[in-house]
């Protein structure tokens, strides 16, 4: 037998990690002494502690570890479990390497390069639309935010044009205001198609009019959302560094998505701008 201290220091674990575990049932001691109360351990349950800090590191959460540890979940379930993680964390990777390639443009800005202006931009004015859109909540801008919101929200809003009969698509917009009441952080996030005028409200969607736009600034973005955030910058680059300034809500207009997977995704970025005081425009004109 091992006392706690013991246990703690041949497991790597802390004392008072070894109590906490103790008292959400994930790992008892195999005795408690009834006089002292102190608490002592077998050999056997290194190995219990063993899977423990496995799977805490790989980021699940104590629950999780729990089930997982005391056959709450069969082979099957664990796999599941696995799988579903390793898709988070490679999602997380994807995202970094995205912040690390912003991160490097910026020094290279620092640097005197300019910041990101070679991306191919048009400037044009944007219709008017009539859209069927549903919309829901997001913590903040940026794809870690907006992507867990946006998808399942195309999908609900789908589902209720398909059971109204509505017909939609191919092409859909997305679009995003910041939420003023609260802490300020959140962004109402708006899923859209564009729908005929003979339309109108049903279950799971309201009908509106998306106003047209004089001048917008526009690139195309190919591939996967977790790098949309890089042609944001690019196309907010190209705007300050061309004489523009930002003139209203962005816009996403979705030319080719679901059901293709998202690398074949192309999407058209949409930023409202108009002429900045003192901007002789692009390329000095």
């Amino acid at each position: 037998m091992f006392s706690i201290g013991e246990f703690a220091s041949i497991g790597r674990v802390s004392v008072r990690m070894l109590r906490h575990y103790d008292e959400i049932g994930l790992l008892a001691p195999a005795r408690v002494d009834p006089h002292t109360g102190y608490r002592s351990y077998q050999g056997s349950q290194f190995a219990v502690l063993g899977r423990i800090l496995a799977f805490k590191d790989l980021g699940f959460r104590l629950d999780e570890v729990t089930r997982m540890v005391h056959g709450g979940v069969d082979e099957r379930a664990l796999h599941q479990l696995l799988a579903a993680r390793r898709s988070e964390l490679a999602h997380q990777l994807d995202l970094d390497a995205a912040r690390l390639r912003r991160l490097d443009a910026r020094l290279r800005h620092l640097e005197g390069e300019p910041l990101m202006s070679t991306i191919a931009t048009d400037l044009k004015p944007l219709p008017a639309a009539r859209v069927a859109q549903a919309s829901a909540v997001a913590q903040g801008f940026g794809p870690e935010n907006i992507t867990p919101i946006i998808g399942p929200l195309f999908g609900r809003l789908a589902g209720a044009l398909d059971d109204a009969g509505v017909s939609f698509g191919p092409e859909s917009l997305a679009m995003y205001e910041a939420i003023e009441s609260g802490a300020g952080e959140e962004v109402r996030a708006y899923a859209a198609f564009p729908v005929g005028k003979h339309v109108g409200e049903g279950e799971g969607f309201s009908i509106a009019e998306v106003p047209a736009v004089p001048l917008a600034a526009t690139t195309v973005h190919y591939g996967s959302m977790d790098t949309i955030g890089e042609s944001w910058e690019a196309l907010h680059a190209w705007i300050e560094e061309n004489g523009y300034e930002l003139a209203g809500v962005c816009r996403e207009l979705y030319v080719v998505s679901e059901p293709e997977e998202q690398q074949n995704w192309v999407t058209e970025l949409q930023q409202p701008v108009a002429k900045a005081q003192g901007s002789r425009g692009p390329n000095g004109a």
